[in-house]
């Protein structure tokens, strides 16, 4: 603590100051902790003003490498000659070439919007591939008939036997070459066969893969898997799936369209990342911007003193000042500087004392005596002579208290 006009300041160590005294450990704790969130704050703003590679969402993506995608599907189409595309914008922005195959495998989305573009595959000479339970929005009606399409069930075809595997029902061009698919334990979905569903593969607990159709050579154009398990990477090897899978997809000059968009990928982001990229660029300038401006003002931000400087309280130096003057006045002036507080003393103590504002000053002091004020109070204002502006205004602030304010 330090004292400085009267006035007690605590020394208060500076910033720096309070660094150096931290230990060694701790200061590597602190800027590594430090480093992380700035590092992680700094990442998130970038990845959500500029964005980043889509997402994907949802099984059965062809982009998907792991057990559950079907990558590795796309990539033997890709090898035996198909023309395998990607499709990341919605069904019905996609343009499909007359005659492709078109893949709806396990869709995390789906849309009325999608229902129509798929028919329009159908009209166009093309194949659509539903795999897994089929979306709503009146796909299976547009595929196989509104009047009586084909219903699925989440018993497995598979179920009851004592290997999970389908067999060939019949003679189709979608089951050519394929002797048993083996669909795995856990796989689950049959269908119930209705109206023009014919069905392809069965197993004992029912119906494993129906088709319709015939508007394009070389077999149906619309088929419907109860499951997507034998078009995953994890048991495309296995059994025949292989070979119904190039069956589902057509001749080698068949162009495979695998929807995407339905699981995720092309579409835009959540909060920043969905802007139009325009506006990324604007935000992002106006952002720079802002950084530059508090670059720049930041030697004015804190105190505008340096730390440790003790600065004279205003009052104190004015009191001062002031006290200075009137001890350089004469006896007669510094009474008739003090003749305000004097008079307005007086009033307030006749007051508190009851008696007349224009009450002898004998008659006041006996009085205030009866009302209990002290003398160090009653004597400055009954004797300005002897008094000083201090003394004099303890007595005034006194009174003010006592009495509950001024005239």
């Amino acid at each position: 603590m330090t004292t400085v006009w009267g006035v007690e300041h605590e020394e208060r160590p500076t910033v720096s100051e309070r660094w150096r005294a931290t230990p060694l450990r701790w200061k590597i704790v602190i800027i590594l902790v430090g480093a992380f969130v700035a590092g992680q704050t700094a990442l998130g703003l970038v990845g959500g003003i500029v964005g980043g590679s889509p997402a994907g969402s949802g099984p059965s993506s062809s982009f998907d490498t792991s057990p559950g995608g079907t990558a590795a599907f796309a990539q033997i189409l890709s090898d035996r000659g198909y023309r395998v595309v990607r499709s990341t914008v919605p069904l019905d922005q996609a343009t499909v070439a007359p005659g492709s195959t078109l893949f709806v495998i396990d869709p995390s989305t789906w849309s009325a919007a999608d229902t129509r573009a798929a028919g329009s595959v159908l009209r166009a000479g093309g194949r659509v591939v539903v795999a897994g339970q089929p979306p709503g929005d009146g796909l299976l009606a547009t595929l196989f008939g509104a009047a009586d399409p084909p219903e699925w069930s989440s018993q497995s075809a598979a179920a009851g036997g004592s290997t999970p595997i389908v067999t060939p029902i019949g003679t189709s061009p979608l089951s050519a070459g394929v002797s048993t698919v083996e669909l795995g334990f856990d796989a689950t979905g049959s269908i119930q066969p209705t109206g023009s569903a014919t069905p392809f593969l069965a197993g004992p607990g029912g119906a494993f893969a129906v088709a319709a159709g015939s508007h394009r050579s070389g077999g149906p154009d619309a088929v419907l898997l109860a499951s997507s398990t034998p078009l995953l990477n994890a048991s495309l090897d296995q059994g025949d799936n292989a070979a119904l899978a190039l069956d589902l997809a057509g001749a080698p000059s068949t162009t495979v369209v695998f929807d995407e968009y339905d699981h995720g990928y092309g579409r835009r982001g959540s909060g920043l990342a969905g802007l139009p990229s325009w506006w990324k660029w604007a935000l992002g300038t106006a952002l720079l911007g802002l950084l530059v401006w508090v670059l720049s003002a930041a030697r004015r931000f804190g105190p505008i003193e340096p730390p440790g400087r003790v600065r004279i309280p205003p009052r104190i130096a004015y009191a001062d000042s002031l006290s200075t003057l009137l001890a350089a006045l004469p006896a007669e002036r510094r009474v008739e500087a003090i003749g305000p507080i004097v008079a307005e003393g007086r009033a307030l103590l006749c007051r508190r004392a009851g008696v007349p504002a224009n009450a002898s000053d004998g008659a006041l002091s006996h009085a205030s005596v009866a009302a209990g004020v002290p003398a160090d109070v009653s004597q400055p204002i009954l004797d300005p002579h002897h008094t000083d502006l201090v003394t004099a205004g303890r007595a005034l602030a006194w009174l003010e208290s006592s009495t509950g304010g001024t005239t």
